[in-house]
């Protein structure tokens, strides 16, 4: 995936190797050192000490274009701290706030990173490893390196990165309690680990290269950080120690002095390289660290320090642009759905539009039909209201004919009568069984307030059933008024 070159970065000068990964894990193709000149050194002129470093890189054929700087121990500070129990978003503020109290440093000259170590059990603090490197070293490492154009990708202490290296190598040590014991020229640094989890690590300078006098020292260094860590092994003793790039001499004198389990590993002897490893590199334990921090970027084993990227507190999201757009959301969502209910009102009251209209239409197509018997109907009610009397009149006719069985009617003619003295003219011309039928019938008339005229018939029309033809001409009289009979009162005698 990418090509690194992962440097130990000295005072004296570079210590590296270079490798790559990819997905099926690392691969080292080869180690290289440069020293520094006196004369171009990133102290005195960082762009000036690129420009020469690229030069170093181009004959050595370094062609990767991200850095990984491992810093030594020596060049940075870490401290123990103890925080209250709070949440792990507060942690960094907190960190912040105990580390100014305890540096004599300003922390706005300073690098800081920290590893949050495990809850110990029956304290209500939590410890804090706090690593920090002074921001002019940081910045002119980095600046070296950018000035020519590469990038740097992470930056860390040797010592931490011992331990990430000695993870990949030896998976159980990381099991503890362990420690890695790693000397670098006349600089041993010590890194004690358990249960997976960096608790402590420091730096000592040996004031002697005699090979004996070294062991001696190493011993009594791993002696004296030990009883200083004694609090944090919780009388659990050291189960195996682990000698980076060291002597098999040590090793025995460790085993007989500690009474435990020692192993020297050697990094140029220890990693499978492309090329064969530089015979210039005069302590193998100073690759540990820049193997540790490129295996780092491949698998994540040990929580590391790394002051590019510091360890911060998550974010916590931005709820207000989510509450808005909810909020518009919802307010959208309730204008789309009064919009629905409007919509669906309108199509509702169209369709009872629709239907009424329909219906509307049925009833007019009704009427339409209808039309002529209303017609009718009115012109009969008009005639009806305007002969009251003539239709009195056949009424009364209706009642006095006998019936079918002795008469019949061909012909029946009401008319307004033009006297004042009738109000109707009724002629009719029909048959009788007798004679005698026919007169009945004049009789009835007379009866019934009708003023009948003689007159001889001039019906010709033959009935053998009906043989008698006749005639009527009558007159309908007003109502008879009722003559009103004068009282007498009888005189009584002698009254």
């Amino acid at each position: 995936m990418a090509d690194y070159l992962a440097i130990n970065w000295e005072k004296t000068g570079l210590t590296g190797v270079e490798g790559h990964i990819g997905v099926s894990g690392v691969s080292v193709k080869r180690t290289f050192q440069i020293p520094w000149p006196e004369q171009l050194h990133p102290e005195k002129d960082p762009v000036s000490a690129g420009s020469w470093l690229k030069n170093e890189f181009s004959r050595l054929k370094l062609t990767a274009k991200q850095i990984l700087i491992s810093f030594p121990r020596h060049d940075t500070t870490i401290r123990l701290l103890e925080i209250p129990e709070v949440p792990l978003e507060e942690v960094p503020e907190i960190v912040h706030l105990q580390t100014a109290t305890r540096s004599s440093v300003p922390l706005n000259q300073l690098m800081l990173d920290y590893l949050l170590l495990p809850a110990r059990e029956g304290k209500v603090t939590r410890e804090v490893l706090v690593a920090s490197i002074a921001k002019q070293t940081h910045n002119q490492a980095v600046k070296t390196f950018q000035s020519i154009g590469l990038e740097v990708t992470a930056t860390g202490i040797s010592s931490i990165n011992n331990a990430v290296w000695v993870t990949h190598c030896k998976p159980a040590v990381m099991d503890g309690p362990a420690l890695i014991v790693n000397l670098v020229g006349t600089n041993l640094e010590l890194t004690l680990v358990h249960q997976r989890q960096i608790l402590f690590t420091s730096s000592s300078t040996l004031g002697s290269i005699e090979p004996a006098i070294v062991d001696q020292t190493i011993h009594t260094e791993i002696n004296r950080f030990l009883l200083s860590r004694s609090s944090q092994l919780g009388g659990d003793k050291i189960s195996q120690i682990v000698l980076i790039g060291g002597r098999e001499e040590c090793a025995a004198l460790l085993v007989e002095r500690l009474q435990c389990a020692v192993e020297v590993i050697n990094p140029l002897q220890q990693e499978h390289y492309s090329q064969e490893p530089s015979e210039e590199v005069a302590s193998p334990g100073v690759l540990a660290g820049p193997l540790g921090i490129l295996y780092s970027l491949q698998q994540k084993q040990l929580e590391i320090v790394d002051f590019l990227h510091p360890h911060k507190a998550d974010e916590k999201p931005d709820r207000r642009k989510l509450q808005i757009g909810l909020g518009l959301a919802g307010t959208a969502l309730i204008l789309l759905t009064a919009l629905y209910l409007t919509h669906r009102s309108v199509l509702d009251l169209d369709e009872q539009i629709a239907d009424r209209q329909k219906i509307q239409r049925d009833l007019d197509e009704l009427l339409k039909r209808g039309q002529p018997t209303l017609e009718s109907v009115a012109l009969i009610q008009k005639w009806e209201n305007s002969n009251p009397k003539t239709l009195k009149v056949l009424q009364e006719v209706d009642t006095t004919l006998p019936g079918t069985d002795r008469i019949y009617l061909s012909e029946l003619d009401v008319n307004r009568s033009a006297s004042q003295s009738s109000l109707s003219r009724l002629r009719a011309i029909g048959n009788a069984k007798e004679d005698l039928d026919a007169r009945d019938l004049n009789q009835q008339l007379s009866k019934n307030n009708f003023r009948v005229h003689p007159k001889r018939s001039t019906n010709k029309t033959y009935d053998a059933e009906y043989p008698v033809p006749f005639e009527i001409d009558a007159e309908k009289l007003p109502p008879r008024s009722e003559v009103i009979q004068p009282v007498v009162t009888a005189k009584q005698n002698g009254n």
